[in-house]
């Protein structure tokens, strides 16, 4: 058994869905369950790493954390490969994420630690810190980039996760960011925005 659609047609919806006008209405209406399907494929994994999110936590005593899951929107997908254009749908690192948001920076950092010694299959392929060297946005955070392992889900198999820990008050900077943002209609997330 193998995938429903292969990479290469998983990064050539993405290029349709960023150039709609390019292409024949069939065509876009196949990039669009292809991507759908993307989305879809996430849900597995990104169920499993909750689960291990919420176990960690718990074992740690970060008792009051705050733990949340998403699949990124289709609209999201197809702006962030349109602001990215070397960016590829088959390879996006973020459709499914996480976040774990605790009281302080000595919590996000024994949380991060957990996840750095952790002895399952899953791999760090790229991490971000964004507490030590904040975003030029201004925002903070750890973000820990995983690749799914699972030889048994061939759909999810080789997936990319992003896990995002952060304080309450970074989480609140963060949300405003965001807020604002659709306030204005612009990315300010991404340092897009009116000047």
């Amino acid at each position: 058994m193998k995938r429903k659609y292969s990479n290469n047609e998983v990064k050539r919806a993405g290029k349709i869905l960023c150039n709609p006008s390019e292409y024949a209405p069939s065509e876009l209406d196949e990039a669009q369950d292809i991507l759908t399907y993307w989305r879809t494929i996430h849900a597995y994994p990104i169920n499993t790493f909750q689960s291990t999110l919420r176990d960690k936590t718990n074992r740690l005593g970060l008792n009051d954390a705050l733990i949340a899951q998403r699949l990124k929107r289709s609209v999201s997908i197809v702006s962030k490969l349109d602001r990215f254009p070397n960016m590829k749908l088959s390879t996006m690192q973020d459709i499914a994420g996480l976040r774990a948001i605790v009281k302080n920076i000595k919590e996000v950092r024994l949380l991060e630690e957990s996840y750095r010694q952790s002895k399952f299959a899953h791999i760090l392929k790229d991490d971000k810190d964004y507490i030590e060297k904040p975003a030029e946005s201004g925002y903070r955070g750890i973000h820990l980039i995983y690749q799914y392992v699972n030889e048994k889900s061939i759909d999810a198999n080789g997936l990319k996760l992003e896990l995002q820990i952060r304080t309450k008050l970074q989480h609140t900077w963060a949300t405003a960011v965001e807020t604002m943002g659709t306030f204005l209609e612009s990315s300010l997330k991404s340092s897009q925005g009116p000047l």
